[in-house]
């Protein structure tokens, strides 16, 4: 019996290869939804806790963390007790819940509040629960709500995720922000999923209670929504090795957590939201920076060491343009439990934003797309350089129609991923490079590229 167990263990999947989803039904006979998914770990309520559903998960091969305020021990030891195979402690970290699952010999994952990340070399899983729900943001009479950039405002946790993915370029990211309590329609928990996966990053997913009782019930439209989601999920999973290549921006945003890196909506998404590509770089890691960069933009250069600033000149004399934010400039943090800056504060960006789209609105960094109002895209490059993906994920809840793509050198073998499957992409030459079309897209898709030459400046 020993053996069977340990043989049992073996087969669940390790923390870094979870594809989390949050549980909360007491029946077993419900799991079997996830079939249809890349899902592989539950992040389970007390309800869910029982020797049935228990039993099934894990002839399903799911690991099941019991998700417990990160201050309850006693529901820890409750759930480990009942058969937990590891505890998701969410709330402010306590030191003293996380030393005692560890001395249970269990998985533990800390799901934090972004003041409490912890971005070190050492750190193998980072999650956390303040999120924004992805989407358009809609105003009143149902009209979207325009940004400083011009465009639609979207409601995005990517500028937020980029920053982790510089902080912690090893860590697998978990976005644990939970469904809203109000009927959603399906794009938006799609849109949820994708907006984490356009940085490398996964979203716990969630629903909302009437489409989880729909479900229940086998309703008809509930179904149909389940399979395209889960279409979605299993595009984002098969095509995870390119949302984790580094991004492939010839523009970078010096930043960190003082000048905004862990705010949702400040300068790095309103880049994204022109379709501009950027990479973030910490102040810290400018002294070992290399890479492909044709501006480097600090914005609260006072914020830098003597050191760094040398190691940015030094950016700028292999070629780079540098720009320098107003010096003195210095926007405060929100309060704790504010993920987003105020309406005062966001018209304090717009005076830097204005300045700084002068300066780079119409370079090409790496690829412009053209014609994709209420989408975002992010450009990735393989590790050896020779392949790129520019990721789109669509937050409107209708199809967006005839995209263009300019890249500043030539390509070749040019292909669209998408849910559906992929297939090849006529090129054709511009003045810089080389261009393609892509008729709709629905969901979410990558354009795949091969390099042919080096850009244009």
């Amino acid at each position: 019996m020993e053996w069977l167990l340990a043989g049992w263990m073996l087969a669940l999947p390790a923390l870094e290869a979870c594809v989390p989803a949050r549980w909360r039904d007491a029946a077993p006979e419900f799991l079997e939804l996830l079939r249809e998914t890349p899902v592989n770990c539950l992040l389970a309520d007390e309800p869910a806790w029982n020797a049935n559903v228990l039993a099934r998960a894990h002839e399903l091969g799911f690991l099941v963390l019991a998700s417990v305020p990160s201050r309850d021990a006693a529901a820890a030891k409750r759930a480990l007790e009942a058969g937990a195979d590891g505890i998701a402690a969410e709330g402010p970290r306590s030191e003293e819940m996380a030393a005692w699952v560890r001395r249970q010999g269990k998985p533990l994952v800390e799901i934090v509040p972004r003041a409490e990340l912890r971005y070190g070399p050492d750190e193998k899983l980072i999650a956390a629960y303040e999120g924004l729900w992805a989407g358009v943001r809609i105003e009143k009479e149902d009209s979207a709500h325009a940004r400083p950039t011009g465009g639609p405002w979207i409601e995005t946790n990517s500028g937020f995720l980029g920053f982790l993915r510089a902080a912690a370029p090893g860590a697998t990211v978990w976005m644990a922000h939970r469904a809203p309590g109000e009927p959603q329609p399906v794009s938006r928990y799609i849109q949820a999923a994708a907006d984490a996966a356009l940085c490398g990053a996964r979203w716990v997913l969630d629903f909302d209670p009437d489409f989880r009782r729909r479900l229940r019930e086998s309703d008809e439209r509930a179904r149909k929504d389940w399979a395209r989601l889960a279409m979605v999920l299993r595009f984002l999973e098969e095509r995870r090795a390119e949302s984790q290549w580094p991004d492939a921006a010839m523009l970078a945003l010096v930043t960190d957590a003082r000048t905004g890196g862990a705010v949702s909506g400040g300068i790095v998404d309103m880049i994204a939201a022109k379709h501009i590509p950027v990479r973030v770089v910490l102040p810290e890691q400018l002294p070992a920076f290399s890479g492909e960069i044709r501006t480097l933009l600090i914005i609260a250069p006072d914020l830098l060491t003597g050191e760094q600033r040398a190691a940015a000149r030094a950016v700028a004399r292999r070629g780079a343009t540098l720009v320098n934010g107003p010096a003195g400039w210095k926007l405060e943090s929100p309060p704790p439990g504010q993920i987003t800056y105020s309406e005062e504060q966001i018209k304090q960006l717009d005076q830097i934003w204005r300045e700084v789209n002068s300066i780079i609105g119409r370079r090409n960094y790496g690829v412009r797309v053209f014609g994709a109002p209420g989408m975002l895209s992010a450009l990735k490059q393989s590790p050896d350089g020779t392949r790129l993906a520019v990721f789109l994920v669509n937050y409107t809840d209708y199809p967006v129609e005839n995209i263009t793509f300019h890249f500043p050198f030539r390509i070749q073998r040019p292909r669209l991923a998408e849910p559906k499957g992929v297939r090849e992409l006529e090129m054709y030459e511009t003045e810089d490079g080389a261009g393609v079309d892509i008729d709709r897209v629905a969901d979410v898709a990558i354009v795949l590229v091969e390099r042919a030459g080096q850009p244009k400046r």
